[in-house]
């Protein structure tokens, strides 16, 4: 019986590493073929490649520009934002008095507290 466990064992770990090589060979076979397709378009000088690659090359950089013009305008407001509220708060430390500001502070991180008790974490949501 331990024979027969050892060699059904032994078949399913020669299926494994079979099944690995055959991966391995099956990646290899495909970068090659990839490369010698990349190296033929690259050849390709054809008036239709060239426009293919120029209308390419224009899409990202165009791409690119947005992004960062996207990546400016969020700087941009979250700096907006941050002042608005640094005048909001000198504001209110001019009009509430500090003990009030105290109290509100703990009571706004009480309930920020009672929020993440409520809510289930990440991890455990995403475990489910």
């Amino acid at each position: 019986m331990e024979k027969q466990i050892l060699d059904i064992l032994n078949a399913g770990l020669g299926v494994l590493k079979t099944g690995q090589e055959g991966l391995e060979k099956a990646k290899a076979e495909f970068n090659k073929s990839f490369q010698e397709l990349a190296a033929k378009g690259a050849a390709d000088n054809s008036e239709a490649s060239v426009r293919v690659r120029e209308f390419v090359d224009k899409l990202l950089n165009e791409a690119k520009e947005l992004s960062t013009a996207a990546g400016k305008s969020y700087e941009d407001a979250r700096v907006k934002i941050v002042e608005q509220y640094n005048k909001v708060t000198e504001e209110v430390k001019k009009i509430v008095p500090p003990e009030q500001i105290e109290a509100f502070k703990a009571k706004l991180t009480e309930v920020a507290e009672t929020v993440k008790k409520a809510v289930p974490s990440q991890k455990s949501a995403t475990a489910n």
